[in-house]
């Protein structure tokens, strides 16, 4: 199974990437891409027509996938710029893109107590409006983020690590039937 792994921060701290990365760790048996996306030029209906090469590996990393994991923080009631960005270039031509049909399961984090909920809401709104297949799941949000990350990346709260674990195995399940 190839799993896409999109991250919206990529800060050398980023809790998503630490999220993402334990993914890899939890799950070794599956190919997992990991696409680079604060690498991506801000989308432009200019250069659409002769896309970068960052941009077609993305897009070939994504329709050559079998589903998408995504993991976010929530930047001021929403999704960060990095990952709308992202999925704006994966997501043309409009309704019939490498993104349609698509499984995609979703992680937010942050320190509050709901968990980067409206960045939840925002990325389901996005991926629907693709025509992607939302996991239909409970909501898997990590609150308290830094309490559940030590200082070198590494999820350290057992509880977090075994939601985790059924969270993507669950995924996997989905895309399998």
């Amino acid at each position: 199974m190839k799993l896409v792994l999109l991250s919206g921060s990529y800060h050398s701290k980023s809790k998503s990437l630490a999220i993402l990365n334990a993914v890899k760790d939890y799950f070794p048996e599956f190919d997992f891409c990991f696409p680079e996306l604060n690498l991506l030029p801000f989308y432009c209906e200019d250069l659409a027509s002769n896309k970068p090469s960052s941009v077609l590996d993305l897009i070939e990393h994504i329709g050559t996938s079998d589903g998408m994991v995504v993991c976010s923080p929530e930047y001021n009631h929403s999704i960060p710029a990095v990952l709308k960005n992202a999925i704006d270039w994966a997501s043309r031509p409009a309704f019939n893109s490498v993104l349609k049909g698509k499984p995609v399961s979703i992680i937010t984090q942050a320190n509050s107590p709901v968990g980067g909920a409206r960045a939840q809401a925002h990325i389901k709104l996005i991926f629907d409006s693709t025509l992607s297949i939302i996991h239909p799941a409970h909501e898997m949000m990590i609150t308290n983020i830094d309490s559940v990350i030590d200082g070198e990346g590494q999820v350290i709260d057992q509880q977090v690590q075994s939601r985790i674990k059924r969270h993507i195995s669950h995924f996997v399940e989905y895309i399998n039937r």
